[in-house]
């Protein structure tokens, strides 16, 4: 097995991670390609996610050549910490090899007690504060710009929202799938094309981007539709996709 944990005191935690994860008491907060659960140790809570065992081919290319999503999420995640960009506080990550295949891995956080997703923002157009939520996404999401961080599935369902009095903190997650680049305008408005395709939504997102950046706003503009087309071309792709492949 490998493995690497913040902090030795979870040590016990992480190499014993099947046990603690399989304990009936656990909660599934998700369990589709990938299971995620809530699990307790020594009265705190943590999410562990296991990642579904790869097909034949990566279990290969994970073996020998390329870093698990489970070590990725962990070094990931302890590099935004480096950079002060919030994310639920990386515990540790272990995986299970054979000598020549990659199985099990698993990926270890502090559980972050969050109000809401992003997600619900978008999809209620009269969510409490609404538009002041949005405003302060934004000044977020141009820091995360500003830092370097590339977020690949930086989607509304991997954005945490906490209120904080009168504020809101963000947090990401998910970020086996991620860089450090700089940022030229047409990733700034790719990574925010995978935000919404409501028009209203993404204008006045335009517009709060523009205003914090100090770049003009039509220019923006047509990057964003731009990348907005493309998104809506791929996803018609998949669904055709997807009913052929029923009708076989």
């Amino acid at each position: 097995m490998t493995y690497e944990v913040a902090n030795e005191r979870q040590k016990d935690f992480i190499l014993n991670i099947k046990l603690y994860f399989n304990q009936k008491a656990n909660h599934t907060i998700y369990d589709k390609r990938n299971v995620i659960k809530i699990v307790e140790f020594e009265g705190k809570k943590y999410v562990v996610k296991s990642f579904k065992r790869p097909h034949l081919l990566n279990q290969i290319i994970y073996r020998f050549f390329r870093d698990s999503k489970a070590k990725r999420s962990f070094v990931n995640s302890m590099k935004l910490k480096q950079l002060g960009v919030n994310t639920p506080k990386p515990i540790g990550y272990i995986e299970f090899p054979t000598p020549f295949r990659f199985k099990e891995s698993f990926y270890i956080s502090e559980f972050f007690d969050f109000d809401f997703e992003i997600r619900a923002v978008f999809k209620d157009k009269s969510f409490k504060d609404r538009e002041n939520i949005l405003k302060r996404f934004i000044e977020y999401t141009y820091k995360l710009h500003q830092k370097k961080v590339h977020h690949i599935d930086y989607s509304p369902g991997n954005i945490l929202v906490k209120r904080v009095g009168d504020s809101y903190e963000f947090s990401i997650i998910d970020v086996n799938r991620m860089e450090f680049v700089e940022f030229d305008d047409d990733l700034r408005m790719q990574n925010l094309a995978k935000l919404s395709n409501d028009r209203e939504d993404n204008e006045f997102m335009i517009k709060c981007y523009a205003d914090i950046s100090q770049k003009d706003e039509k220019s923006l503009s047509l990057l964003l539709n731009k990348y907005l087309q493309k998104q809506q071309a791929y996803l018609n792709r998949k669904k055709i996709l997807k009913r052929l492949k029923g009708k076989k």
